[in-house]
């Protein structure tokens, strides 16, 4: 599979044209026929798709070919650097509001040493009901959002603080 079929269908369409249409002239044109030949060929298998599309981009001047890849990946990664950057952004406003929150009455570690013992009595429970021939057994999904409060109030600066990497 050529590197432009890849990209093609792996970021889409829509990038495809965009990117073209900011570049402009000849490689508009190409990005144009590129995604009107993807969308006509959207109907067969997957195989017979990126066989009809490999053909149609082995016709394709390999330097504007090559150029337009180029583009894509750029744009590709700054997407993603952005989405990287929008969710370490999130992280840390979230662990700015835990830090900075005053709790006079000693709630929220009252909140997570509770639901910390909900989380063993649950694990407990359905452990030994399993054992009995009763259910599944503890559900992973169901834990996590047991525990989530105790998992937010420690979180990975408890972690960090007592293992050997963290630990100065």
């Amino acid at each position: 599979m050529l590197p432009i079929v890849k990209l093609l269908l792996n970021v889409g369409p829509t990038i495809f044209k965009m990117v073209g249409k900011s570049k402009g002239g000849e490689y508009e044109k190409i990005t144009e026929n590129l995604v009107s030949v993807f969308e006509k060929t959207k109907k067969l298998s997957s195989n017979n798709q990126i066989q009809e599309l490999d053909l149609f981009a082995e016709r394709l001047d390999p330097n504007a070919v090559d150029q337009l890849t180029i583009e894509v990946v750029k744009l590709e990664n700054d997407l993603k650097k952005s989405l990287l950057h929008h969710d370490q952004a999130m992280h840390t406003e979230q662990q700015k509001t835990i830090r900075s929150s005053v709790d006079k009455a000693g709630i929220r570690p009252m909140v997570a040493n509770r639901h910390s013992w909900f989380t063993a009595a649950y694990v407990l429970i359905f452990e030994v009901a399993e054992a009995f021939g009763y259910g599944t057994g503890a559900n992973w999904e169901i834990l996590t959002l047991i525990a989530s409060p105790t998992l937010a109030w420690f979180g990975f600066r408890t972690w960090d603080k007592f293992s050997k990497q963290g630990g100065s």
